[in-house]
């Protein structure tokens, strides 16, 4: 049995050589993934952690039409109050129907928790679907249920036969991955075991009569329009701002663009099968489904690093092209499209070479990014990711190439992030989004290594982030003055040691 067949997909500690925890040179870290010490590797003190289940949770607030039950106690689902803000916003971005996605939690009891909660959870699935008769119903297993063993997959099973939506189960108890991004395969698992990802006779296409004078002809047609037709998956961090430079440059090849799973349809997700190509926009996002729908209709697929800075995206370009035979189209698009991008970012380029920067973030993302702040004349210090796995070797591989002295360090730590910036000094430090209070209280330049309200992809994405360090440099008064006044909760002696003392194998 494969993992697809499994009604509990395997975490990536179980799949890929994966770790959270290192501090070290690039060579080293490339060292220890390949050799498999990397998930060896510990910590004797735990500031913060991660749940799986928000990642899961935040990628199924994302489809439209759908209700999202979390089978918990209450306080589990409290991060829907902030998704819910948060789709709306990507949902008007992106042109469709600004409404809040419902959700409900079994709020488990003691006594359930001592009894079981299945009964609970029935109920609640029903509830949502007669209150607000959603397409697809999202069950969140997390770890109260997960630990008790109530049989959800049981449940949702009997759930499908009674309801009119469509029922996916989700299992993510926090306690069985230390890596965020087993999170995603979770929600694609739940995807490919839970709906149709192919189009239904009548309802999505008018099959074709092949005794119809003009058969030949349709399905001429219907071939050409699969053989243009590419899928693009995105995720939470990537806005509709660079879903539109994407679609802007694949549609300059003559291609046709659908960007997958998140803010997609039921309908939409039935369309998965109808494409030449499946491309990957994060490689630590997409590989799960991306290979599933290899074996299951033969799509091949793209997973080539990020579209970001020259290099990398004339790169992701020719990746994408060339299964397609599009190669020559493409590099002629980007020597078109670099020669208006390197006059577009000439004043702010002048500001930022020679400064020296800090970059925090998901592995491929950053790893990307800071060769290209490397090529752009910066020094990049350090590099800090939240998890690592081998998925990311080609990427890290490059980043030993152009800028063979950075820090590397994996750590989802608050306390080494903080001992970094403290004893590095850097000028200007790049970090993923909730970061940035504790940068300005540290009285660092510092700016989001992706805004989903902003292009950070392509062209204009290189643009952007280059016009918003500029920006950042011309007035520091406020961190100035907020570094201050604010009080660390470290003593000073924490700074005088090793940023990566309490790593341990």
């Amino acid at each position: 049995m494969n993992c697809y067949e499994q009604n509990v997909p395997p975490v990536r500690e179980a799949r890929l050589k994966v770790g959270d925890t290192f501090g070290g040179g690039v060579q080293e870290l490339l060292t220890c993934c390949r050799e498999g010490c990397l998930l060896q590797k510990n910590r004797s003190f735990w500031q913060a952690g991660s749940c799986m289940m928000n990642g899961a949770m935040m990628m199924a607030a994302t489809v439209e039409k759908s209700a999202v039950v979390v089978h918990s106690p209450g306080g589990c689902a409290a991060q829907m109050h902030f998704l819910s803000f948060q789709t709306s916003k990507g949902m008007s971005r992106r042109g469709k129907p600004n409404v809040p996605v419902p959700w409900l939690s079994t709020n488990l009891t003691e006594a359930d928790v001592i009894g079981g909660g299945e009964q609970k959870l029935r109920d609640t699935i029903r509830r949502a679907d007669e209150a607000f008769r959603p397409e697809i119903i999202f069950v969140v297993n997390t770890c109260a249920p997960a630990i008790i063993g109530d049989d959800v997959e049981e449940v949702v099973r009997q759930a499908r036969l009674e309801v009119s939506a469509d029922v996916v189960s989700l299992h993510c108890p926090g306690f069985k991955s230390r890596v965020f991004a087993s999170a995603y395969d979770m929600f694609y698992h739940g995807l490919l075991r839970g709906l149709a990802l192919s189009p239904k006779a009548w309802t999505d296409y008018r099959p074709i009569d092949d005794n119809d004078p003009a058969a030949a002809l349709k399905w001429q047609q219907y071939e050409y329009q699969k053989a243009h037709t590419v899928n693009v998956w995105n995720a939470t961090s990537i806005g509709s701002d660079d879903e539109k430079e994407i679609e802007r440059l694949l549609s300059a090849l003559g291609l046709a663009v659908r960007f997958y799973a998140e803010y997609s349809s039921r309908d939409e997700l039935r369309q998965v099968s109808e494409a030449a190509l499946n491309v990957s926009m994060c490689d630590v996002h997409d590989d799960y489904i991306l290979k599933f729908l290899e074996e299951k209709f033969g799509t091949p697929y793209v997973i080539a690093g990020m579209p970001v800075g020259f290099r990398h995206t004339r790169e992701w370009l020719l990746a994408v092209a060339r299964p397609l035979g599009l190669e020559k189209e493409a590099n002629a698009l980007a020597d078109c499209e670099e020669k208006l991008a390197r006059e577009a970012i000439a004043p702010f380029a002048d500001i930022v070479r020679g400064k020296r920067v800090l970059m925090y973030g998901g592995a491929v993302r950053v790893g990307v990014e800071a060769t290209v702040m490397a090529e752009l004349g910066l020094e990049v210090l350090g590099i800090r990711t939240y998890h690592y796995d081998e998925g990311a070797d080609e990427v890290f591989e490059d980043v030993k190439r152009v800028t063979p002295k950075s820090v590397v360090s994996i750590s989802t730590q608050l306390f080494e992030m903080t001992h970094q910036v403290k004893t590095l000094k850097p000028d200007l430090v790049i970090a993923h989004n909730g970061t940035q209070g504790y940068m300005a209280k540290l009285g660092v330049v510092s700016v989001q290594l992706f805004d989903s309200d902003k292009a950070f992809f392509g062209y204009a994405g290189l643009y952007q982030i280059l016009r918003r360090i500029a920006f950042e440099f011309k007035n520091t008064s406020y961190r100035d003055r907020l570094s201050r006044h604010i009080r660390l909760p470290y003593r000073q002696t924490y700074f005088e040691g090793d940023t990566f003392r309490y790593i341990k194998n």
